[in-house]
């Protein structure tokens, strides 16, 4: 899977929207083994196209700040932020982002908040949006952990820092400052896993007084996938997180580690198929011999007829025939329909005023409005008859599943 890391920086873009980035990029989503210990440099149009886009915020510019949160939530939670970090913030709130790490320690504070300039964020993510680069998180450099350790980087004026983390926070300060040693204590400075950049590992381990790890910032950035949070939170949280969702999965899925999974389902999928492609044969296949069962029924108790459409109507129709030939009495017939109307007629009125009989259907016309409703509720609780109302006159048939 694809990836491609973005360092923003500290300053906002350029109106000119041709400001240089730096990046990092992998086929698959193994850190660069070619590249050199920094990332390339180009415009955000010229960058690599990648199945995932994550940005990634320095030292300099994010700061992590203990605070006891209330158990809020949606929108009412960054206001909340607001009014309990309120005084230890250094600008206005508006014009800063938050984000929120839960914290892991005994210290009583439930969140780090993380805190950085807005504007100069939200324009670069802009600028990373309006280059069709699909941003899924953005990611510090380090973060408080409760494992101490500490990175140190020869900076602008070639005097190493330190950037340091523990359980009680993060900190970056000079090596040559003076109080450095006593606020990290010795228990950091004995135990805590300090890494340097090539070029200032030696004046790491000749302050530190043992061996460091060597870290470019290549490796350094592709290790900041592993931040235990997204700072993409309360506004700048993406407006298309469910489909983000869905795609992370899916380009998830697409990883060798996922190779066997992927087979698994294509087989089971295959499978599915085949059986109910057999399945439909075999229904298929008792369909047609009930069809040709039918048919041979027919032309044995039928040898008049010579064309055969639809077996099962044409028998219905040839059975009728035989029965009305022999006089008998049928369903549907005007005996039958005349039976039901002299149940449902009441007693002591006068004769019917008029009928008309069709096949299969009784009119009776002349009726009194009294008389019309009387017999329709009448004949209605027979569930074998049809009663319908034509004007003045009522019709009566026998349903078709009562034949």
């Amino acid at each position: 899977m694809s990836t491609l890391l973005i360092l923003l920086p500290a300053s906002a873009p350029s109106s000119a929207g041709a400001q240089d980035y730096e990046y990092w990029f992998s086929h698959d989503a193994q850190a660069p083994a070619h590249a050199p210990g920094h990332g390339e440099r180009a415009p955000l149009s010229a960058m690599p196209r990648a199945d995932r886009v994550m940005a990634l915020l320095g030292d300099d510019q994010l700061s992590w700040l203990p605070a006891q949160l209330p158990k809020v939530k949606g929108a009412k939670l960054r206001g909340a932020v607001v009014g309990v970090m309120e005084d230890q913030l250094l600008d206005d709130a508006e014009r800063l982002h938050f984000a929120l790490l839960e914290r892991t320690d005994d210290s009583g504070a439930t969140h780090w908040v993380a805190v950085t300039a807005r504007e100069p964020l939200r324009a670069h993510l802009q600028a990373i949006e309006a280059a069709g680069l699909l941003v899924e998180a953005l990611l510090p450099l380090s973060w408080p952990q409760a494992t101490p350790g500490g990175h140190v980087h020869a900076g602008s004026d070639d005097h190493p820092r330190l950037r340091a983390w523990r359980a009680d926070g993060v900190a970056t300060l000079p090596l040559d400052s003076g109080g450095l040693r006593a606020w990290l204590g010795e228990d950091w400075l004995s135990r805590a896993a300090v890494t340097a950049t090539p070029a200032a590992a030696a004046s790491a381990e000749q302050w530190l007084g043992r061996p460091v790890q060597v870290l470019n910032d290549t490796e350094r950035a592709w290790a900041a996938r592993r931040a235990p949070i997204n700072l993409l939170q309360f506004d700048l949280t993406p407006r298309q997180r469910g489909w983000q969702r869905v795609h992370l999965a899916w380009q998830a899925l697409q990883a060798p580690a996922w190779r066997p999974f992927r087979w698994g389902v294509i087989g089971l999928l295959l499978v599915q198929v085949v059986g109910l492609n057999a399945m439909a044969w075999q229904q298929g296949g008792a369909v047609d011999a009930r069809k040709a069962e039918q048919e041979a029924l027919l032309r044995q108790s039928f040898p008049q007829v010579r064309v055969i459409r639809d077996a099962r109507a044409q028998m219905v129709r040839e059975t009728e025939a035989l029965r009305g030939g022999a006089g008998q009495v049928g369903p549907g017939d005007l005996e039958d329909l005349l039976t039901a109307v002299a149940r449902g007629w009441p007693p002591g009125e006068a004769p019917l005023p008029g009928l008309r009989f069709e096949p299969g259907r009784l009119q009776l016309t002349g009726l009194t409005p009294p008389q019309r409703a009387q017999l329709r509720d009448r004949l209605a609780q027979d569930a074998s008859l049809r009663v319908t109302e034509d004007g003045d006159a009522l019709q009566l048939s026998l349903r078709p599943d009562a034949r």
